[in-house]
């Protein structure tokens, strides 16, 4: 009597006590505000279900990777051996994506991305822990690629940060413009958090005599990219379009007046016209007075996605903890940028991608039109698993 009473005590306990989500981004550096805006969108998505799954509070530790492999190894060991956690999101770097991947199968804990595009991801390092709330770099920028060489762009020469996001993302556009037509003339690649003076690629871009310079930099780095671009009078002679991180919405204060008239591709925008990403800017809007970016949409998904599968699993942590992203694979569920599923190596599909324009609204302010949309692309082989 008195052991089974203390097994029913010890199950209470635990079925009400916190479940654990460490949060891993780069609060400090150059992708400080894009880790900003995911912890925002992450916020808010708990809150949707009251920080608690069948009755149990959800408890967030925060950890800054600070965008390196070794110290996300530190911080990942420390959430999961020294914390306790129950689960591991966030992650904007694919090169800590990829340095924790192993810890993730070798802890046995489940592991998260909100970012990490990189196709390795869910490819070579594919795992049954592993999953990507977000996209692949293949599947936002071959889609890119493609989109702009269907619309009679023939040259492009690309930009971008020479590290594994950077690269993933800039190849990926290439092999979506160059199967569809077009012709990368130039690659240009720039030495990752050290290049603060852009004027020699900038210059390398301009002699290349395309039409197009198709850029991938993000936080600091898109500022002066941006501001470099419009100090050599490059704006009308050859565009720099890029995707939605070049002219995050963070940075507007930054660039002022250089983001009226870009066009860029997107994978969210507040003006997308759906009743769920309504709700979801309103409430964005409410809680921190500014329309969300980009990358609060990718933390809210990360966070939606991770208490969506709580709710499957009744709040409970499953023994064997593969379940948890099982669980999460089986998923389809309306987002802010379009429906979500996750193919068979546990990567969320990329529904629909947003050609955008930025313009000035009635009251002076910028502000995002959309003016086209078009399908996303798959995933890259790679994963030689099966789960």
């Amino acid at each position: 009597m008195v052991l089974a009473a203390a097994a029913t005590t010890s199950i209470r306990a635990e079925d009400q006590a916190p479940i654990k989500i460490g949060l891993m981004l780069p609060y400090k550096g150059v992708y400080a505000l894009p880790a900003e805006s995911i912890d925002r969108g992450f916020q808010l998505a708990l809150e949707e279900f009251g920080n608690k799954s069948n009755g149990r509070p959800i408890e967030v530790i925060r950890a800054d990777d600070e965008l390196t492999p070794s110290v996300g190894v530190q911080k990942f060991n420390k959430l999961v051996q020294g914390d306790k956690v129950d689960i591991v999101a966030g992650i904007i770097g694919s090169n800590v994506g990829i340095a924790i991947s192993e810890l993730a199968e070798k802890n046995k804990v489940p592991l998260v991305f909100a970012n990490a595009f990189a196709d390795e991801i869910t490819g070579k390092f594919c795992s049954p822990y592993i999953a990507r709330t977000s996209f692949s770099a293949n599947g936002f920028e071959y889609a890119s690629g493609k989109y702009w060489a269907s619309k009679g762009i023939k040259t492009a020469v690309t930009m971008g940060p020479d590290y594994t996001a950077g690269r993933a993302f800039i190849d990926g556009f290439k092999r979506g413009f160059e199967e569809n037509g077009g012709k990368v003339v130039e690659q240009i690649w720039t030495p990752f958090q050290k290049t603060k003076d852009y004027s020699a690629a900038l210059t390398q871009a301009a002699n290349a005599n395309a039409e197009i310079i198709y850029a991938f930099y993000a936080g600091a780095e898109a500022i002066q990219v941006v501001k470099q671009h419009a100090d050599f009078g490059l704006r009308s002679k050859v565009p720099l379009i890029g995707d939605h991180w070049v002219y995050d919405e963070a940075l507007w204060p930054a660039l002022g007046d250089l983001v009226i008239n870009a066009r860029h591709v997107a994978t969210h925008y507040p003006g997308v016209p759906t009743e769920v990403n309504r709700k979801f800017v309103k409430a964005y809007q409410d809680k921190f007075k500014i329309e969300p970016d980009v990358s609060a949409e990718l933390g809210y998904d990360n966070g939606k996605a991770i208490m969506l599968t709580l709710e499957k699993l009744g709040g409970k942590i499953p023994e064997d903890r593969a379940k948890f992203i099982s669980t999460m694979r089986g998923l389809t569920f309306d987002a802010p940028r379009g429906k979500i599923r996750f193919n068979a190596q546990n990567s969320a599909q990329l529904e629909k991608v947003y050609l955008v324009e930025i313009v000035k609204g009635a009251d002076g302010k910028p502000q995002r039109k959309g003016l086209d949309e078009f399908p996303g692309a798959g995933d890259l082989p790679g994963c030689t698993k099966s789960f």
